[in-house]
């Protein structure tokens, strides 16, 4: 039945997705120093839309105007309207191969080239950086991508500001749950009033949003409720930890979607995280809409078409972590490789 679901179609603002496969967001560390896109992040998409994944989310780009505040140099930008032109590549390769194209908005604040901690901030700083994030999906949807995700986990800005123990605020942007979550709420309030009704808007959030980690479903669970209410039309769950997880875990969030879901079971959610095999992938779609891979992807971009030909039905993805180091001394993003020039030339200086 769950195999049969993998490859069915779904609704989305009147979007036919084809399957239930989402490339999630995975920094590819192929744009130019310059925040432009290269022949080698569309050569990238052109595989993975000929393999039939159904959404591609892009990695993380950066909605700030100045350069300095990418999470890293390779990182691709969103800040003007310079970038427009360069992104409509990405989103024409993706839709070549009937697929949805979706630019993931991210702001690296404390894991940037010139981290800031957004405590220090005013309020006019924080409705600026809300202005950005705006302005950007606006960009997004001018180059023809069919939605935006807002990044809201890893301990990038948003993520950082809705986690309670660390969001240190006395403004409106802090002191209360409902005040921490409020930056991304505005987001997708002025992005949905921007862009229209179907524009779709993912968000992609931590399972967790307290230090301790535990306990704390029901913060998420406000949270996602609240983005839902605002406009958002789909939530990716991740966490903070995902690169800390043992070599033989898997499904490293299922507990949380299993919350959402049984909580609001009208929510659509994907899961992203230890989904590596046929029989994760059917566990995820159990609970979720959608099954979101990266890892599995990124070593195996062919990895839905052989699952659909029935090649294979696990990943050859090791766990291993390497893909986080070996783009900057092998030029691989994997240790089964290729080595990749663009990453040679980036980083074999």
């Amino acid at each position: 039945m769950e195999t049969e679901k993998m490859f069915s179609p779904y609704m989305l603002k009147g979007k036919r997705i084809k399957n239930r496969f989402i490339r999630s967001a995975t920094n590819d560390h192929l744009g130019n120093a310059d925040g432009t896109v290269s022949d080698a992040e569309i050569d990238m998409y052109d595989v993975l839309g000929r393999n039939e994944v159904g959404t591609i989310i892009t990695g993380h780009i950066s909605v700030s105007p100045d350069l300095g505040y990418r999470a890293d140099e390779m990182q691709l930008c969103i800040g003007d309207d310079s970038y427009i032109e360069g992104l409509r590549r990405i989103s024409a390769k993706i839709h070549q191969y009937d697929a949805i194209a979706i630019a993931q908005l991210s702001l690296a604040g404390p894991k940037g080239l010139h981290p800031f901690d957004f405590n220090d901030l005013t309020t006019e700083e924080i409705e600026r950086i809300r202005d950005w994030f705006i302005s950007a999906a606006i960009r997004a949807d001018k180059a023809g991508f069919d939605g935006v995700q807002i990044h809201v986990a890893h301990w990038y800005l948003l993520q950082a500001m809705v986690n309670v123990d660390v969001n240190k605020r006395t403004d409106r942007y802090g002191g209360s749950e409902e005040n921490c979550i409020r930056l991304p709420e505005e987001i997708v309030k002025g992005i949905r009033q921007e862009c229209g009704p179907d524009f779709i808007i993912m968000m992609k959030m931590n399972a967790h949003n307290t230090e301790v980690g535990e306990d704390d479903y029901g913060l998420l669970g406000y949270y996602c409720d609240t983005l839902v209410k605002a406009g958002a039309d789909l939530i990716e769950i991740s966490g903070r930890d995902f690169a800390r997880k043992s070599r033989t875990d898997s499904l490293y969030y299922l507990d949380a979607v299993k919350y959402l879901k049984e909580r609001f079971p009208a929510m659509p959610l994907s899961l992203v995280g230890g989904i590596f095999s046929k029989e994760t992938i059917e566990s995820a779609l159990e609970v979720t809409e959608f099954a979101s891979l990266s890892r599995a992807l990124l070593t195996q971009p062919d990895f839905v078409t052989r699952l659909r030909d029935g090649e294979l039905v696990k990943s050859r993805c090791l766990h291993c972590n390497k893909c986080f180091e070996v783009f900057e001394t092998k030029y691989e993003r994997c240790v089964f490789g290729p080595v990749l020039p663009k990453l040679e030339e980036s980083f074999g200086r």
